[in-house]
């Protein structure tokens, strides 16, 4: 199965904010939106870098005041991406090689949508549980 398939699902909204916005407005959205990343993209929407949940934790352990602090101050610039017709084993894969919980969803150069390894364990969970009812009526246990 392909990443396209969770994508089809959970929407291909791909949340971004520019590099000036304060960490403070960023937790925020992430509330809001009850999300743990977004694009950080500049005036001419050009991506430069990526803010996640675990950014803004680690940089609160270095310092305490992050509410004025500009994300560009504490993003990654080292993003994450698939492609669209990538499997989901194969982003699952790549997730657990690179430590992190985001993969951004390319299809061409277009930033199409986010896989979080939440929406990997949803459907690993769905399948397992599709396996486990084939195996009930199959009459092995």
């Amino acid at each position: 199965m392909h990443i396209k398939t969770i994508l089809s699902k959970k929407g291909q909204n791909v949340i971004s904010v520019p590099p000036d916005t304060s960490v403070h407005a960023v937790a925020e959205l992430f509330k809001k939106e009850r999300i743990g990343f977004a694009l950080v993209r500049n005036g001419h929407q050009t991506t430069v870098g990526s803010i996640s949940e675990r950014d803004i934790i680690l940089a609160f352990a270095e310092r305490r005041d992050l509410s004025e602090l500009p994300v560009a101050d504490i993003m990654s610039t080292d993003i994450v991406t698939c492609d669209i017709d990538d499997t989901i084993d194969g982003v699952r894969d790549l997730m657990t090689e690179r430590r992190t919980r985001h993969v951004v969803v390319k299809d061409g150069y277009a930033f199409v949508g986010i896989a979080s390894i939440g929406d990997i364990v949803k459907h690993c969970l769905k399948k397992c549980n599709g396996n486990i009812g084939n195996i009930r009526d199959y009459g092995v246990e």
